[in-house]
């Protein structure tokens, strides 16, 4: 029983510590992945403890991808800073390793 519980425990509690929110900065550039998603590069750190940081995709599949990119593309013109919370890392295949991703649970602000 005592087993059960402390696997339960850390089950819960490494979902708990998973991602958080990026620091607020200026976007450095915006790629778009071969038909996957984008990418938004700058200074975020590495919120969801993934092997890449700075770095922020997003999926074609997330339902907000469209507005998502509006948003990246707006603070990178306008020089504008974003922050960003990610729950997980993704590895989709174009630079190697895993980056934090913004998923639909996620958020984005953009600020002055």
């Amino acid at each position: 029983m005592m087993r059960i519980l402390a696997t339960l425990l850390f089950v819960f509690s490494s979902a708990a510590m998973a991602g958080g929110w990026t620091n607020t900065v200026p976007v450095e550039h915006v790629e778009i992945i071969r038909g996957q998603g984008f990418e938004i590069k700058g200074a975020f750190g590495n919120p969801s403890n993934c092997s890449g940081s700075d770095s922020i995709f997003v999926s074609t599949n997330h339902p907000q991808y469209d507005q998502l990119l509006s948003v990246a593309l707006t603070a990178f013109t306008a020089d504008k800073k974003l922050k960003i919370y990610s729950h997980k890392c993704i590895d989709y295949g174009w630079h190697g390793g895993t980056y934090n991703e913004l998923t639909a649970d996620g958020a984005m602000y953009i600020k002055k």
